[in-house]
């Protein structure tokens, strides 16, 4: 969300033209963002592209950029189960 985004201090490219994303409640207009570091838990991602979108309201979303760079991860019920990589090969 636009709130998540600024609270958390990440920069939204307003510059040029908005990205187009198709989502399952129509067409719309986005920014991009970079994410220079997420912390969960014991997992650090650096470096992630973000979308960032008025039309999102209240909605924080994982996006695959993150959930890819994981070991493994699930859904159990309402729950995510994030795994990190070994410490020797885990996300950057």
């Amino acid at each position: 969300s636009v709130a998540s985004a600024e609270a958390a201090g990440i920069d939204i490219d307003d510059s040029g033209f908005p990205v187009t994303i198709d989502t399952a409640n129509g067409v719309i207009e986005a920014r991009r963002a970079r994410i220079e570091q997420l912390t969960v838990g014991p997992i650090v991602a650096r470096d992630l592209a973000a979308t960032v979108a008025p039309a999102f309201g209240d909605t924080n979303v994982i996006g695959m950029n993150f959930l890819s760079s994981l070991q493994s991860w699930r859904v159990e019920g309402s729950t995510l189960i994030l795994q990190p990589r070994d410490a020797s090969g885990g996300p950057s």
